[in-house]
């Protein structure tokens, strides 16, 4: 396998259902290639980075920037891949995609859009990047934002770009009932050896909150200031760099955070909202393989 041959396998979504979990089993499984960033944003930027205009705009790099974020081929290595839940927002990153390689193989990971949408909230709630307003409801007034949620519309996207046998959907409750029948379907798909397992791992992003909220706005301010300075913007557009100084700033004022469920009323809303799209989305899943 040559290090300027296409990737093989993307995961393009969904946030908060399963998609740090299996990204874990992709990595440590010795026949595959997988980013050591887990998400390179070349197709498509951060959901959060698209919101507040500051996109990476890795794209313009090219294919051979791409190809240099994955491992070089090796021994037993046969397949290379990413896991970036943004994608599957993002009809330019379909597009993009189809066009690198329209018979590329695609992972999705999903789960009820509430249980989702809300955990997505409070995971990014507190984010360098972007605050999200203080309640879940004020969220919910951002038509963008709230229709992430929209499974069905946004699946339509890629199902009008790629074959039906390409992709595999995952559901969040198989993880959670039988994650070791859901690995090894996954390798399948993959056609890397089934039966791999690895060492026990939480593959899990908890919710966050900040030690000190003013330092969160702080960091916020002085991001916003140093990207503006000559030289600085493109530095921090580096992906890796962009990780490292989110992760940094995590293990300083970050903590893991339990928050409220729904009100029942809340929760009966939004789920009223969804319903259309989720019948839909019940159809279109006939089509496609489904671990469930």
């Amino acid at each position: 396998m040559s290090s300027t041959a296409p990737i093989d396998f993307i995961g393009i979504g969904a946030p908060k259902c399963g998609t740090t979990w299996l990204s874990a089993q992709l990595e440590a499984h010795p026949q595959i290639g997988f980013a050591p960033d887990k998400e390179v944003y070349y197709f498509a930027d951060t959901v959060l980075r698209r919101v507040a205009g500051k996109e990476l705009r890795c794209f313009g790099r090219g294919e051979t920037w791409y190809h240099e974020q994955f491992p070089k081929p090796r021994g037993a290595l046969t397949c290379r891949g990413e896991f970036c839940p943004s994608y599957f927002y993002s009809e330019e990153a379909a597009d993009r995609i189809a066009a690198y390689r329209p018979d590329i193989k695609l992972l999705l990971c999903l789960r009820p859009p509430v249980e989702m949408i809300y955990s997505w909230y409070w995971y990014n709630r507190n984010a360098v990047i972007a605050s999200l307003p203080e309640t879940f409801a004020k969220m919910m007034e951002n038509s963008f934002l709230r229709d992430l949620g929209c499974f069905a519309r946004h699946l339509r996207t890629y199902l009008d770009r790629f074959p039906a046998q390409s992709i595999l959907v995952v559901q969040f409750e198989a993880i959670r009932r039988a994650p070791d029948e859901v690995r090894r379907r996954v390798y399948e798909f993959l056609n890397v050896a089934p039966d791999f397992k690895p060492q026990p791992d939480s593959g899990k992003n908890e919710a966050r909150a900040p030690r000190f909220p003013l330092l969160q706005s702080g960091a916020q301010s002085v991001y916003n200031g140093i990207s503006a300075l000559p030289g600085v913007g493109k530095l921090l557009k580096s992906p890796v760099v962009a990780k490292t100084l989110q992760s940094v700033y995590h293990r300083f004022n970050s903590k893991a955070q339990k928050y409220e469920p729904l009100a029942p009323q809340e929760r009966l809303k939004w789920e009223t909202y969804y319903a259309a799209d989720q019948e839909e989305l019940s159809g279109l899943l006939q089509s496609l393989q489904v671990i469930e």
